[in-house]
């Protein structure tokens, strides 16, 4: 083999290393975000975020029933460069709160 080739390739394969890493680095480890809106947590890529997301809702809705109390959103949300990919995000409502903000 030429040693010009040799070391193109050689080359060529320490920057596609050098690439992997970095992308391992941006997608393997999320940063968290914690709300107080009743226990929401967010998943995020480390870089730039639009990568993908991951959201597990546990928070109060606007919906109110007839005493003034809340209902729970719960469920998971999963998004990837911005599409929507998977959303099992519902409203309990066997699972009621003092609403946090009442308008009485």
């Amino acid at each position: 083999m030429d040693k010009k080739l040799y070391s193109v390739m050689k080359v060529s394969i320490l920057v596609f290393c050098v690439l992997l890493a970095i992308m391992a680095i941006f997608l393997l480890f999320p940063r968290k975000y914690t709300y107080s809106d009743g226990g929401t947590v967010v998943y995020e890529s480390f870089g730039f975020g639009a990568i993908y997301t991951i959201e597990q809702r546990h928070c109060y809705t606007s919906v109110l029933d007839e005493n003034g109390y809340a209902y729970y959103e719960k469920g998971t949300v999963i998004t990837v460069f911005g599409v929507e990919v998977y959303n099992n995000a519902e409203i309990d409502y066997n699972d009621v709160a003092i609403a946090p903000h009442d308008p009485r």
